[in-house]
């Protein structure tokens, strides 16, 4: 394993229209991605070189994790190999915006993602 490629700061918000608004024309982020699927409305923002800001609601009023970008697929099976024993929150698996990966918590409870965009 290579280790991370990117840092994401997810956020789960309740007013989407006004929070990207908020991002893009008043902080100046770029939009990566954008998508609407079953009721959820998400967008990806370019916050630096590797740094990323997701805005997805509605909210579930859930602790979003800290995400760290893989390389592959087979980066985040091996990872989630090695994580060791922590909680498990979510299994490696698909998610609807259509990325690969899994969510733990760390021996200290911090929620992380680890993830691979395509694959």
């Amino acid at each position: 394993m290579s280790g991370p490629r990117a840092l994401w700061v997810p956020f789960e918000i309740d007013n989407f229209a006004q929070t990207r608004s908020f991002y893009v024309d008043r902080l100046g982020m770029s939009v990566v991605d954008e998508w609407s699927v079953d009721g959820e409305h998400g967008v990806v923002l370019r916050a630096a070189e590797n740094a990323y800001v997701e805005l997805v609601a509605p909210g579930l009023r859930r602790q979003a994790p800290v995400a760290f970008e893989l390389g592959s697929q087979a980066e985040v099976d091996a990872a989630f190999a090695h994580v060791g024993d922590v909680e498990v929150v979510r299994p490696p698996g698909r998610y609807p915006r259509g990325h690969y990966g899994f969510e733990v918590r760390d021996p200290a409870g911090a929620h992380l993602m680890l993830w691979h965009e395509h694959g």
